[in-house]
């Protein structure tokens, strides 16, 4: 007989439940794709109901491809972080839930930010309030749907949806809740920011908090039924996916570093207490995890679209190693161009926030090639890297590495020289799921504490250790790299003015061949 942990991650596009053994092993999984509704421009929502019955599918997937002779101990739920998932008092969702990607509630950012409520609720919660966060996604509500803010009865997260249905308790966790309703300080909730916010209301809407090793309740009947758990399997509280993929990946140590190089760039290091008068700058959140421990994260847009566009539009190869090849060869700096990775159309949110931000290359001449362009965007991601983490408490001399940039051992190479830190990537994969699993078995005896379970199920496949010189070549680079784009800050709102002039302009010269400019100044139609 067999002891298996199931971990489940949801996350914002493709939901996911793995069956581990003990020592960290992924046995099998399932997963499954969770659309994203855009019912306005700017708006991200899902169903929840949905997103519950493909979850279930996924674990009964799971569950189908077990062993009969094998044991499931426990289970833990992790999945994409902040937006606002709402039930009412029969726990049935008020509404499509409205996801950490949503903007429709920018206003209510730049009037907090305005009026000194964002810096003050920062002091608390050691979060910075964006549109998706659940607090300012619920100030919408009650501004532009007051029937459905009125008959929520819980505020909670999308794992914790998950976690009700599969116990029928209504709970929380402080990873999750920290932004922004927890003192990072105390890990406790805060009834401080209600006030500050003018919402004292929602006091009432906050579900229990448990720590992210505690076991909150039993499979139900009817969730048995649902997934094929056996009945009364223990299901632990769970951590926000941030915090769930640190774990996963191996880093559990204060000052230790994870990356998830993906569609973004996901940086945060481990901490043994909440940082204090840290520069705020871009996206940061502090989330209070376990046993003493938090996590400071900063995730940014620059992460690999940046180099598949480049593959594609300027090498037009399949190829990576034979991009890297020829790449490899270019000195560091790519003889001159420097590359800023903001090519989402949403701008940067991390270390800064600009929506305006966008992605150029500076330092053209007739000498370089494709690959000398190449090279630079492989660069610019890196340098990206090294910004959030300048802009982290601690300063991590070991990053456990994951996501598409991690199956490269020219771009870890690159990471290490340009971060100045051990890069490891470790072996296994869906570190996410893996984490919440690792929780489960806390909560249930079987580790220790999440520490030992995190070392004792982590194996290295690869380490990349910084070249001392490069390391220097990196540093003075960097700096050129961020004087660069703040020299650009002004140009990149001015861009987006003119660009505005002209669509005008062309739009209006269809009808009128002669007319004045948006300026009041004659022009040639």
């Amino acid at each position: 007989m067999g002891k298996v942990l199931i971990g489940i991650d949801a996350g914002t596009t493709v939901l996911k439940s793995v069956a581990f053994s003990l020592d960290g092993e992924a046995i099998c999984h399932s997963s499954a794709e969770n659309a994203v509704e855009r019912p306005e421009p700017g708006w991200a929502e899902q169903s929840m109901t949905t997103t519950w019955k493909k979850t279930a599918q996924t674990i009964s997937e799971v569950v189908d491809q077990l062993d009969d002779e094998d044991e499931i101990l426990a289970l833990g739920v992790t999945g994409q972080g902040d937006g606002c998932w709402l039930v009412d008092e029969n726990g049935d969702p008020v509404r499509p839930a409205i996801l950490w990607s949503d903007s429709r509630a920018g206003k209510i950012v730049q009037r907090w930010q305005d009026d000194g409520v964002s810096e003050r609720v920062y002091d608390i919660c050691g979060g910075t309030q964006f549109p998706g966060s659940s607090l300012v996604i619920l100030n919408w509500l009650r501004e532009n749907e007051s029937e459905n803010y009125e008959n929520a009865a819980t505020v909670f997260y999308c794992k914790d949806w998950l976690k009700y249905k599969l116990t029928d308790e209504l709970t929380t966790d402080p990873s999750d809740a920290s932004l922004p309703y927890v003192d990072v300080e105390s890990g406790e909730y805060s009834d401080e920011v209600l006030e500050i916010v003018e919402m004292p209301e929602i006091k009432e809407l906050r579900p229990r908090l448990s720590s992210g090793t505690d076991v909150v309740g039993t499979v139900t009947q009817s969730a048995a039924v649902e997934t094929g758990l056996p009945a009364e399997t223990p299901v632990v509280s769970g951590f926000i996916d941030v915090a769930a993929s640190a774990f996963g990946s191996g880093a559990a140590l204060p000052g230790e570093g994870s990356s998830v190089v993906g569609t973004t760039s996901l940086n945060q290091t481990i901490l043994d207490e909440p940082p204090a008068g840290d520069e705020r700058t871009g996206i940061a959140l502090t989330l209070g995890v376990e046993g003493g421990l938090w996590t400071k994260f900063m995730a940014s847009m620059t992460g690999t679209p940046n180099l598949d566009w480049a593959i594609k539009e300027i090498m037009d190869k399949s190829e990576f190693n034979l991009i890297e090849e020829e790449v490899e060869e270019i000195p560091v700096g790519s003889d001159g161009i420097i590359y800023h990775p903001f090519l989402s159309s949403a701008g940067e949110r991390a270390p800064f926030v600009n929506p305006n931000a966008r992605a150029e290359f500076i330092g053209l001449n007739q000498e370089h090639t494709q690959a000398h362009l190449v090279r630079a965007v492989y660069e610019g991601i890196s340098l990206a890297m090294r910004d959030c983490y300048s802009h982290l408490p601690y300063d991590a001399d070991e990053i456990y590495l994951s996501g598409g940039g991690a199956n490269s051992n020219f771009w870890c190479q690159m990471f290490a020289d340009c971060l100045n830190a051990t890069i490891i990537v470790p072996n296994g994969s869906e570190f996410g799921a893996k984490g919440a699993a690792l929780l489960a078995g806390v909560g249930v005896d079987e580790f220790d504490d999440l520490q030992t379970a995190v070392k004792d199920t982590t194996s290295v496949a690869k380490a990349f250790e910084p070249n001392p010189e490069k390391v220097r070549q990196y540093r003075r680079w960097y700096d050129v790299y961020t004087d660069a784009y703040e020299a650009l800050f002004d140009i990149w709102d001015e861009r987006v003015e003119a660009l505005e002039d002209l669509r005008y302009m062309a739009k209006e010269g269809a009808h009128h061949p002669s007319k004045k400019s948006v300026t009041g100044k004659d022009t040639v139609g």
